[in-house]
């Protein structure tokens, strides 16, 4: 059995923002009106730091950012083999979204009494960023194909380790960051049974780091 701090640890471990996912295929490639976007791999889409501030902080309170921040990824400009010739796909995440849903920032759509996403709420907000992107890319509606829209509680649903679709394994705030990740006593990826260790983005050094703890255990073992 585990040591009893540990299961304690373990229950006070707190989750972050989820995740919201939004997949297209287009039948062409995007028509960014910046000069040279077309050519990136990824590219943020947000009105700068104070738009970011802004939409973290509501979704830390529960709402619907009424302007989230929009990760682009565009894997075909590094690998065309991606998708068909003159075609293109794009994955978007946005990181700025509430688990539990207690409002919409932007006072246009109505929160389910529940607080659990719905396949009729996570559509809509999909509009919502589809409609920023036409603001950046001249005739993205018409190169549609298709759209696939994942909410945090999709995510979770297809992977349970997405707990509220947390794509970090846990809250990345100081006390459960670098040497305190996941927990205080947490010791070069160590648990509390003998030859059995926890590597991952909820362990040290943390999440998007590359596989960070994986190399540094492997190191050391």
């Amino acid at each position: 059995d585990a040591p009893e701090a540990a299961v304690d640890a373990t229950r006070e471990y707190r989750y972050g923002k989820g995740n919201f996912q939004i997949h297209y295929a287009l039948s062409k490639p995007p028509a960014w009106r910046g000069e040279g976007l077309d050519k990136v791999a990824l590219l943020h889409l947000t009105p700068g730091l104070d738009g970011v501030s802004k939409a973290c902080n509501e979704a830390l309170r529960g709402l619907l950012p009424e302007v989230p921040t929009i990760c682009v990824g565009q894997p075909h400009a590094l690998d065309p083999s991606r998708c068909p010739a003159g075609k293109a796909i794009l994955w978007l995440q946005l990181p700025e979204s509430p688990r539990h849903i207690k409002g919409d920032a932007a006072g246009k759509l109505a929160g389910p009494a529940d607080g659990q996403w719905t396949a009729e709420l996570r559509e809509a907000y999909a509009d919502r960023v589809e409609a920023i992107l036409t603001n950046h890319i001249d005739g993205f509606s018409g190169s549609v194909i298709a759209r696939r829209a994942y909410s945090p509680a999709d995510l979770e649903a297809m992977n349970i380790n997405l707990v509220g679709g947390d794509p970090y394994g846990g809250s990345s705030t100081i006390d459960q960051a670098f040497l305190w990740r996941p927990f205080k006593a947490s010791r070069n990826h160590a648990t509390g049974i003998k030859n059995l260790y926890h590597i991952g983005a909820s362990t040290h050094p943390g999440a998007g780091l590359g596989g960070g703890s994986g190399y540094l255990l492997a190191g050391r073992l």
